[in-house]
């Protein structure tokens, strides 16, 4: 089986949209529906504009918006902020950072759709009131920065773009005629938007055509350190990739998360101090084909909606304080009854396996190192196994055996009997692209 992402160590690395370099973000300009502004700063950095200087209400509305959060900013060590004056938001020079689009339906208005501020180094004491504030927003990504507490409440972030990831990560250097472009600087694996996201490599802004493009949204918050709990409401954001590793964040993984079943793809929530029950919510997911919740400090059994988990390719529960029996009803996804490549639950304090989890731990698609199996090899100490169960407070999580409904969809997601999902590589996963070395 292959290494699991959180097996290497958690550094920035420059690669698919989690990089911690600058992301190319351009839209087709032969397209009205996606046009990018490349004006001309009309003002010197000490002009104050007013709503007359930009060119519709929305630009002067972030320009608001910016201006608070960059007031805000205690450590700009690339002197970044320096940019962010003027009233040429979408300009090539001005504001970095910041990218245009004119959505649809917004009579070929120009607005922020993607603020990327990766590998700045920035400070600030929070992102409420900031990325919130920008109502058209698709992306935010902003690896590698220190921005304190909390995640916005995100419910109010409602306009969906078209996103897709493909496959292909050969480097691609060519600029696509009559797109915008930009000097970025050195090369990187990068994300394009087009209200579709393509991957390839490139030093200037816009290239290659998207594919495979579905409604979707993006929260890239690795590296932050983020401290407290993620929104009650996060459910209510229509997220489809939503990755918070390597932070702080701590309390329960909400149940809202539930009313992300249509829209989630890929939820990243590696190693931060989460705790409380492992929810039945989570099994709800079943778009989701990466689901890593390791190193935290979830408890409780794995929940029978598990089971319903049809597009999971990669799972991954290891290094949590969760116990009881390996459901069986999970590791048969990994046959005809869903996509399951990688199944990780090492470091946990599991007692028991079933016959269909006894033949993937033989084929070397499940991890239950370091728990408390009998008869299996790598397994914790007897002592620390009684210790653990004796501390435990009885009826504290729902029982495993509770019963579950799956929402309807998910039968459409099992692949077709006598099928088996092969393993892709974990960099081939969005929010999994930067945890290699």
């Amino acid at each position: 089986m292959a290494a699991h992402p959180a097996e290497f160590p958690v550094v920035p690395y420059c690669f698919i949209l989690l990089i911690p370099c600058i992301v190319a973000v351009t839209t087709d300009r032969a397209s009205t529906t996606g046009l990018l502004s490349h004006g001309t700063n009309q003002f010197s950095p000490s002009h104050s504009p007013g709503p007359l200087d930009f060119q519709n209400e929305h630009l002067y509305h972030a320009y608001l918006v910016i201006q608070r959060f960059k007031s805000t900013i205690t450590k700009d060590p690339k002197n970044i902020t320096s940019t962010w004056a003027g009233s040429d938001i979408c300009g090539d020079t001005t504001y970095l950072g910041f990218y245009c689009a004119t959505p649809l339906g917004q009579a070929e208005e120009l607005t922020v759709t993607a603020v990327i501020l990766n590998s700045y180094d920035l400070h600030a004491p929070k992102l409420q009131g900031f990325i919130d504030q920008l109502p058209d927003l698709a992306l935010f990504h902003a690896a590698s920065n220190n921005f304190g507490s909390g995640i916005p409440q995100l419910a109010a972030l409602g306009y969906l773009y078209q996103l897709s990831v493909g496959s292909n990560l050969q480097p691609q250097y060519d600029v696509a005629e009559g797109q915008g472009v930009n000097n970025l600087g050195m090369g990187c694996i990068t994300a394009t938007i087009n209200y579709k996201f393509n991957i390839g490599i490139t030093t200037k802004k816009g290239f290659g055509i998207p594919h495979g493009t579905t409604d979707s949204k993006a929260l890239l918050l690795n590296y932050n350190n983020l401290s407290g709990p993620l929104p009650a409401n996060l459910g209510l954001s229509k997220l489809s990739y939503l990755a918070v590793a390597n932070n702080k964040l701590t309390g329960p993984i909400p149940s809202s998360i539930e009313h992300l079943q249509d829209s989630l793809f890929e939820l990243l929530l590696l190693n931060n101090q989460l705790s409380g029950c492992l929810p039945h919510e989570l099994g709800m997911l079943h778009k989701a084909t990466v689901i890593d919740a390791g190193m935290n400090q979830l408890t409780g059994p794995i929940p029978s909606s598990f089971s319903c988990l049809s597009s999971v390719e990669q799972l991954n529960l290891a290094s949590n304080r969760l116990y009881g029996q390996v459901p069986d009803a999970l590791c048969k996804l990994a046959g005809p009854a869903g996509r399951l490549a990688n199944l990780t639950l090492s470091g946990n304090y599991f007692t028991s396996v079933g016959p269909a989890c006894a033949a993937l731990i033989k084929d070397g698609v499940m991890d239950v190192k370091n728990n408390c199996i009998p008869g299996l090899a790598n397994q914790r100490r007897p002592a620390e196994c009684a210790a653990f169960q004796s501390q435990q407070p009885k009826n504290t999580c729902p029982a495993a055996n509770t019963p579950v409904t799956c929402p309807a969809a998910a039968a459409m997601g099992a692949v077709a009997p006598g099928e088996r999902k092969a393993a892709r590589e974990y960099s081939s996963y969005v929010t999994y692209a930067t945890l290699h070395e």
